[in-house]
């Protein structure tokens, strides 16, 4: 039974409440963390996995609150004893990804370049798939947010877990996560507030609802949307378990 912990529920907005964004997929002997924006890394302390007990590193997109903590990644992957892996970790973005670690070493050097046994990136594209082992198949979905930016389909343990990362509204997203055991999606600003590139909790839960997604967990939320009660907002049109999202949230799928 796979266990999914939000690991930060928040946004680039620095809050005591709530971390950068983080996602941690764990089943009985692997870890998958989508995004990690700053501090993601010490955040999954708190949740008792250890940086290098990571097995898979998933990024929807490339803004620095979801992607910071992929140079401290990559850094402390060079230390030892500390890092050890039989494996490397697997670490991959959408298109452009490969080019971006480019950068970074180019900024960074050799501190970001630890050692390929330990440590294996790869692209993957919208409507591509990956599978990992015969218990995990990833398959990425654009959406829209920035040029590169996506979302991924994991089927885990005979479940089905969608992370949208950062999205606007876009029917064409249900086609993806049509009955998913779990959709832990994007609810960043309240209807009041609503900003281009991003949904509010009303808009999440109808594509939960359209999608007829089992169970739907509500995060990256800004803190104007910790001003309003955006569960019941959400309710209004999405019937089935709903969780707002919350650092260390930990749901069993």
């Amino acid at each position: 039974m796979p266990e999914v912990i939000i690991v930060g529920s928040g946004t680039g907005v620095p809050s005591l409440k709530r971390a950068s964004p983080a996602v941690l997929i764990k089943t009985h002997q692997t870890n998958i963390l989508l995004d990690s924006g700053p501090g993601t890394l010490r955040e999954l302390l708190r949740t008792n996995v250890h940086y290098a007990q990571l097995d898979i590193i998933l990024y929807t997109h490339f803004h620095p609150d979801h992607i910071s903590d992929l140079i401290h990644f990559l850094f402390a992957a060079k230390y030892e004893p500390a890092f050890s892996r039989e494996m490397p970790v697997f670490v991959g973005g959408p298109p452009g990804f490969l080019n971006l670690y480019g950068r970074l070493r180019g900024v960074f050097g050799h501190w970001v370049e630890p050692p390929k046994q330990k440590v294996s990136l790869f692209e993957i594209g919208p409507q591509g798939a990956w599978i990992y082992d015969q218990d995990i198949k990833v398959t990425a979905f654009k959406t829209t947010h920035t040029e590169e930016s996506q979302g991924y389909l994991l089927e885990v343990s005979n479940k089905k877990i969608a992370y949208t990362g950062d999205t606007d509204y876009d029917e064409h997203l249900t086609e993806y996560f049509q009955k998913a055991d779990l959709l832990i999606c994007e609810a960043s600003f309240p209807e009041s507030h609503k900003v281009e590139g991003h949904l509010t909790p009303v808009l999440a839960g109808q594509l939960a609802a359209q999608a007829r997604v089992k169970a739907l967990v509500l995060t990256h939320i800004y803190p104007e949307c910790d001003q309003t009660d955006i569960l019941n907002a959400c309710r209004k049109v999405y019937q089935g378990p709903l969780f707002v999202g919350s650092d260390g949230l930990c749901i069993f799928v």
